[in-house]
């Protein structure tokens, strides 16, 4: 769910998340909402799933400032995935420094992951990360990125919790009439941006995604991501409520479009509503 300043639709959607049997909830960090506090209102609404914020870009989100944010609010950071991202730097070495200064700050129970797209961010991934994040690839193409991850655990740091980390990506989903539509414009407001642009031309595809009229064929077109992915993030294309006291209707509208796709992938799917006689 993309960060909202209303943090009680938030937190009502991560619990519906835990509800479905979902094994994780994720939020972004960008305006108009802040995904440390967002993460901090999803995790205070469920007991066992895991939040994720993918990702915070370490050039507009100081380390410190991240790790005083969490440790001030008292999370339960063993539940919580931070993600790391270059934002505008695009530099490797930074993302190096704000992991290991995240892992000092915050200690070995939260989960700290990097956002990749190209092979240098992935082989950083590999070598550095609990979990790799992707965005806007096809599962070719995260099978291209994981290999590339796998080369960076080569040379991996002592310590880590596992050989590898996960690898985890956004999946954008559209449902009904003019899906297509609005997936081919999400990707074209992503596609401006050079590193986005320069991802697109390597896979061939404008706009990878799910994009379907009919809900029953969704499910099958996530099998393909499903297949490659330790954790497939499927992000509903929805615009949040700008403000944190929204109009109700604005709520209803952006809780219909995420409950309504949440409800065709739930591994625990909602019973279906009893037939009046």
């Amino acid at each position: 769910m993309p960060a909202t300043p209303d943090l009680e639709l938030a937190a009502t959607v991560a619990a519906s998340a835990e509800e479905l049997g979902y094994s994780s909830v994720w939020t972004n960090d960008a305006p108009p909402g802040d995904g440390l506090e967002m993460a901090g209102a999803m995790l205070a609404a469920t007991r066992a799933i895991r939040v994720g914020i993918g990702a915070a870009p370490c050039d507009r989100r100081p380390p410190a400032a991240v790790a005083n944010q969490l440790l001030a609010a008292s999370l339960p950071l063993e539940r919580l995935v931070l993600v790391v991202g270059s934002g505008a730097s695009r530099s490797i070495e930074v993302v190096r420094r704000a992991v290991n200064d995240l892992r000092d700050r915050l200690g070995a129970e939260i989960s700290i992951g990097v956002a990749a797209m190209g092979p240098r961010m992935c082989r950083l991934g590999g070598e550095i990360a609990d979990l790799v994040q992707l965005n806007w690839m096809t599962p070719e193409r995260i099978v291209w990125a994981r290999q590339q991850v796998r080369e960076g655990a080569a040379g991996r740091a002592a310590g880590l919790r596992a050989s590898e980390p996960e690898l985890a990506c956004y999946i954008r989903v559209s449902l009904g009439h003019g899906a297509a539509m609005r997936v081919g414009a999400e990707a074209a407001r992503y596609g401006a941006m050079p590193a986005y642009a320069q991802n697109f031309a390597a896979m061939g595809v404008a706009s990878p995604g799910i994009a379907v009229s009919d809900p029953l064929l969704a499910l099958a077109m996530l099998e393909p991501y499903e297949e490659v992915l330790d954790e497939a993030i499927v992000r509903p294309i929805v615009k949040v409520p700008a403000s944190p006291r929204p109009e109700l209707d604005e709520v209803l509208e952006t809780l219909g479009v995420i409950m309504e796709i949440a409800g065709v992938f739930a591994p625990n799917p909602p019973p279906d509503k009893p037939t009046e006689e």
